[in-house]
C-alpha cells in the first residue's frame, strides 16, 4: 500500500476518535456526577434474624442438652445476646443510614428456646394485621466435617401474628420453638426461621398481597405467571425471610469443627 494512503488511515483514525471523545463530553459534561442507580431491595415487610451473623455450624450458638435432668444450656449465652447494629440493611433511605440495633434475647424454658427476630414494615403500606411464619428444621451434624449430614427433619408451620405496623415502622417480635433431645454423643442442628407474610391487611380491610413483579428487587430470569397473575408457589417461595441456626449437643457430644478446606499445591 502506498505511503500517502496510511498517512490518510492513520489521519482518519485520529478524526474519529476525536469526534467520539467529542461525543461523550456532549452527553456528560465535565463537573456533571453520573447518576447511580439507588440500591435494589425487596419493598415488603422484612424480617432479620441472628442467623444473618453465623453462617456456619461451628458458628453457630451451642446448647448442651443433659439427659439425665432433661435440661438445655446456652453456652456463652452473653455473648451471643449482644446487640446487633443492623447498619443500612433495613433503613428507610439507604443513602442516610439509620443506626438500627436490636439483641436477640435469647432465653431457654421448660423445653423451649425463644428469641426476638426483628421485623420492619417497607411495603409502604399500613399493616392493621399479618401472619408471619415460624418454621423449624432439625438435622444431624457431622462432628469431623462440620456439616448437616442426613434427613431434615421439618416441623409444622406456625403463624405468628403482627398488628399495627405502619409504614417505615420496626419492632422486635418473640419467636418460640420446641428444644430436640439429642443422644449423649449426638449433635443436632437446629435452625429456626421467620417468614414475611404473603398477605397484609390494610387499616381499612383491603388485602394487599406480596407481588415479586412489583418489588424493585432484582430477579433474574422470568418470572412464572399464571395468565395475568404470578405462579402463587413462585411467589410464596420468595417471600423475604430471617433465621437463626443453633448447634444442640448432647451432654458427651464433641465440639463441632470447621468444615475442611482443600488448598492447592
Amino acid at each position: 500500500m502506498h505511503s500517502k494512503t496510511w498517512i490518510w488511515l492513520g489521519i482518519g483514525a485520529v478524526l474519529i476518535l476525536a469526534a467520539a471523545n467529542l461525543a461523550i463530553l456532549a452527553a456528560f459534561p465535565p463537573g456533571q456526577q453520573h447518576v447511580q442507580e439507588p440500591l435494589k431491595r425487596v419493598n415488603w415487610i422484612l424480617p432479620f434474624g441472628p442467623g444473618f451473623e453465623y453462617r456456619d455450624p461451628y458458628e453457630s450458638p451451642v446448647i448442651v442438652y443433659d439427659g439425665m435432668n432433661e435440661t438445655w444450656r446456652l453456652q456463652n449465652a452473653a455473648a451471643w445476646n449482644r446487640t446487633i447494629a443492623l447498619d443500612d440493611r433495613y433503613s428507610l433511605d439507604p443513602a442516610r443510614p439509620e443506626d438500627i440495633r436490636y439483641t436477640p434475647d435469647i432465653a431457654i424454658e421448660d423445653g423451649k428456646i425463644s428469641l426476638d427476630f426483628f421485623v420492619r414494615n417497607l411495603a409502604s403500606e399500613d399493616c392493621a394485621r399479618a401472619d408471619l411464619a415460624v418454621t423449624t428444621e432439625i438435622t444431624r451434624l457431622n462432628a469431623t466435617m462440620g456439616s448437616p449430614e442426613g434427613d431434615i427433619l421439618s416441623g409444622a408451620a406456625t403463624a405468628l401474628p403482627i398488628g399495627d405496623l405502619a409504614a417505615g415502622e420496626w419492632r422486635e417480635v418473640r419467636v418460640a420453638a420446641d428444644l430436640p433431645r439429642p443422644g449423649p454423643e449426638e449433635l443436632l442442628y437446629l435452625t429456626i426461621g421467620l417468614a414475611a407474610p404473603h398477605n397484609l391487611m390494610a387499616p381499612n380491610g383491603t388485602s394487599v398481597a406480596f407481588d415479586l413483579r412489583g418489588m424493585s428487587s432484582v430477579v433474574s430470569g422470568p418470572i412464572p405467571t399464571c395468565g395475568d397473575t404470578i405462579d402463587p408457589d413462585y411467589n410464596r417461595a420468595r417471600l423475604p425471610r430471617a433465621s437463626a441456626a443453633f448447634v444442640v449437643a448432647g451432654r458427651d457430644a464433641p465440639e463441632p469443627a470447621p468444615p475442611l478446606t482443600i488448598r492447592a499445591e
